[in-house]
């Protein structure tokens, strides 16, 4: 099994339990819409989600990743869709907790610093250029 699905399940189901801030608790939302989309037609699924959501345990966890494992496997299109949607709120849930979320894309050229808390300066280069 992929061991991010298995993590996702387990935290998933962690956070149902957890007071999130706003934007935490709207990315686990969307993840939560997006499961119960995804299995709408399929009662069987749609239970082992709701009991991960309304009655966490481990083994409801492992139920929810085996599930997300099973459908990952049959539609690599899907499991892409979850990694890129979890990542995503997994960075909501970090942010809203006080952690950092930094992200860069695109093109970048020249120094670059992610951080969260920052005392004193920061310097590259010969130390004669400080930015």
């Amino acid at each position: 099994m992929d061991p991010l699905l298995l993590a996702a399940a387990t935290t998933l189901v962690a956070w149902t339990t957890t007071e999130l801030a706003q934007n935490g608790r709207v990315a686990v939302s969307a993840l939560i819409d997006f499961l119960r989309d995804r299995f709408r037609r399929e009662p069987e699924a749609r239970e082992a989600i709701e009991a991960a959501l309304h009655q966490p345990s481990p083994d409801a966890a492992r139920l929810l990743a085996e599930l997300l494992h099973r459908e990952a496997l049959r539609d690599p299109a899907f499991g892409a869709e979850f990694h890129t949607r979890w990542e995503q709120a997994d960075k909501a849930v970090a942010a809203s907790l006080g952690g950092v979320a930094n992200s860069i894309s695109g093109d970048v050229s020249g120094p670059v610093v992610q951080a969260r808390d920052v005392h004193g300066g920061i310097s590259f280069g010969s130390g004669t250029d400080r930015h």
